[in-house]
């Protein structure tokens, strides 16, 4: 059997979501998050100012100036970081729960062969040493204190185990929240994606047709067929053009409110947001200089 091929050092890797009295679970959004940011046009903007203020008067909003400058407080930098680099350093303590990774664990024991006073006194002592334990190191989770017979068979075990479960999460739990909690949406990892190509193409063309862009984004399968190159337009072709046109108009749109709102600390969020359109000269620039940073952040990064 051969070797699994090493990860690049700069990878986020399993363990990086938890560490000693702070955890997250793994979740694909918090890169994407990384990556909106890095296309917002407030949030680049927050780069330029030396405090709150400033932000304001170049927004003209204070209100939306505080959200974006408070997120950029927090998140700090990320055009000059490597995404895992940022999740160690700021995303985790953001992110996460700060206890300890909650988990299912014997406490104690009940043997028949020990008196009925002997067991009630070492299972009292075992319960009281896990609540001033792991039970509070963990944050005093919602917990199902559960007795398993071991002598049954353990498809029975399991079967009765479920049924427990099922019973236990009708009635509300409680669950800590992080300092920035992800939004509850149908957002899915395949558009926002989508998104991040078509603005990354269109700040490469700045002035190309929007079809084109979004033919080479392939934001669509049954209209990213067309030749971006072509020179001539035929009538073939047409409704492709026109509906693809739509579809990345409408895409770009969504793009830029998500963004938008991850500078004010919403993720994944489509609410209202003030900026219109992106400026894809200056974007096109930052970009540049993101992408000539990560690849010599790559270079430079320490071998795990």
């Amino acid at each position: 059997m051969q070797n699994e091929p090493k990860k690049a050092p700069w990878k986020l890797r399993g363990g990086d979501f938890s560490k000693k009295k702070i955890h997250a679970q793994q979740d694909w959004r918090f890169q994407m998050l990384f990556e909106y940011l890095r296309i917002s046009p407030s949030y680049a903007l927050a780069y330029e100012c030396k405090n709150e203020s400033e932000l304001a008067e170049k927004l003209g909003d204070r209100d939306w100036a505080a959200r974006v400058w408070k997120t950029y407080t927090d998140i700090g930098n990320v055009d000059e970081v490597l995404y895992r680099d940022w999740w160690l350093r700021n995303g985790l303590k953001l992110f996460g729960i700060e206890t300890a990774k909650p988990k299912s664990e014997k406490i104690s024991r009940l043997d028949h062969d020990n008196s009925t006073v002997n067991v009630a006194l070492a299972s009292a002592k075992d319960l009281e040493n896990y609540i001033n334990g792991n039970y509070s190191q963990q944050g005093q989770p919602d917990s199902l204190l559960v007795s398993i017979p071991l002598g049954q068979k353990r498809t029975v075990i399991m079967r009765q185990l479920k049924r427990l479960l099922d019973e236990a999460v009708q009635a509300p739990i409680y669950k800590p929240q992080p300092l920035y909690p992800l939004e509850t949406n149908k957002m899915r990892y395949r558009r926002l994606l989508a998104g991040l190509r078509l603005v990354t193409m269109q700040a490469a063309r700045p002035d190309e047709a929007l079809w084109r862009v979004a033919t080479r984004a392939k934001i669509s399968i049954n209209h990213g067929k067309l030749d971006p190159n072509a020179t001539k337009r035929d009538a073939k072709g047409a409704d492709s053009r026109r509906l693809l046109t739509i579809m990345a108009s409408r895409l770009m749109r969504d793009t830029l409110t998500i963004a938008e709102n991850a500078a004010q600390g919403l993720f994944p969020s489509m609410a209202p947001t003030s900026v219109k359109t992106f400026d894809f000269v200056k974007l096109q620039e930052r970009i540049k200089t993101i992408n000539a940073w990560d690849k010599q952040g790559k270079l430079n990064y320490p071998a795990i």
